[in-house]
């Protein structure tokens, strides 16, 4: 068989899934909920099953306007996806072709560039400075006549910082032939969004999941935002099952019940977080704490030995690639989790000094 010359040329893109069993390990490497979906989640999926219901093709009924009044746009505007991954996938495919290219500041989302290189298309990285502020003139600089789409993560996924919205627009105005691709993500945890811009710019496209604050990332539900128009061209791309009707059950007793995440946001974003980022303060440990439910964290000696050693404590951190090798990421736990990771790693700073 000939596989194409771009699949071929590619690496695979393997996340260290394997072994995470949070029976043995305290799991801060994603950025994942510290708890379940709650009962209501449970009791929904429930009754789905009793109801007999696997055997028959998935149909989500009136789930994108319930979910449209959440977002706070029309139905039509929304398209369901298989995960944010599928999102990212399809508005690549419906944009980028060989000799086009994707411009995104980096580092990022490593699906981004996963997804460039399957088309063939190019990829063209903008720096991220030393302190993770949005490299908005880089990213303006490598936008050239060949620049489809231009991609923003707002929050950055792993540096955690934002870009200004006064600069998401200014991309928008001046780029009006580019998708501006804005990855929102991490909305529910700092309330930061474009949206209000849709109806101004019809080159927004905004990407969200159900993976981080609704805490159901095993089941596999993004959503793209965007005008009608091109929303209806995504949907030759989509297949018309991709979703599941278990997350499409799970995130609508997720709207209809949203208390429980929303306080788990608050005490992570207003409680764990503080005491995280006075710890480090306090033993003098360099650290970037972001916007979003994870931060990076710099040890003096690297990063290599701390994850090893938390590692051996039954703490799984994820250790970063270059040119973020120095660290390691940390995601949000539960207060009494935060307070075991503090001290197993003021030992092991200790340790080392």
């Amino acid at each position: 068989m000939r596989i194409r010359s771009a699949i071929a040329n590619m690496g695979i893109y393997k996340p260290p899934l394997e072994g995470r069993n949070p029976k043995e390990y305290l799991l801060m490497d994603f950025n994942e909920s510290p708890e379940p979906p709650p009962p209501s989640v449970g009791r929904a999926l429930q009754d789905y099953l009793v109801e007999g219901n696997l055997h028959v093709y998935p149909h989500y009924g009136s789930f994108c306007e319930e979910l449209g009044q959440y977002v706070g746009v029309t139905a039509a505007q929304l398209l369901l996806t298989n995960g944010s991954d599928q999102g990212i996938d399809v508005i690549l495919r419906s944009m980028l072709d060989p000799g086009t290219n994707l411009v995104i500041a980096i580092p990022g989302f490593t699906m981004f560039k996963q997804t460039v290189d399957t088309i063939g298309a190019d990829f063209i990285g903008a720096p991220y400075p030393a302190d993770f502020a949005f490299p908005y003139e880089k990213v303006r600089q490598a936008v050239n006549p060949n620049t489809r789409v231009i991609v923003v993560i707002n929050p950055n996924n792993p540096t955690g910082t934002s870009a200004p919205l006064e600069q998401v627009e200014a991309l928008l105005k001046e780029f009006p032939d580019c998708a501006v691709l804005v990855d929102e993500a991490y909305y529910e945890f700092t309330g930061q969004t474009c949206l209000h811009l849709l109806n101004q710019y019809p080159n927004l496209v905004v990407l969200r999941t159900f993976s981080k604050a609704f805490a159901i990332p095993a089941l596999r539900l993004g959503y793209v935002v965007a005008k009608e128009e091109f929303i209806n061209e995504l949907l030759k791309i989509r297949g018309p099952y991709d979703v599941n009707m278990a997350a499409i059950v799970a995130a609508r007793a997720l709207l209809q019940d949203p208390q429980p995440w929303k306080e788990l946001v608050r005490h992570l974003m207003k409680e764990v977080k503080p005491t995280l980022e006075n710890f480090f303060q306090e033993n003098e440990i360099k650290f970037y704490p972001g916007e979003a439910n994870f931060m990076l964290v710099e040890p003096k000696d690297g990063a290599g030995l701390a994850v090893n050693y938390l590692k051996d404590q039954g703490i799984l951190v994820r250790p970063m690639r270059p040119p973020l090798e120095k660290c390691f990421r940390i995601n949000m736990r539960s207060i009494g989790e935060t307070e075991k990771f503090m001290s197993v790693f003021k030992f092991y700073q200790q340790r080392k000094d």
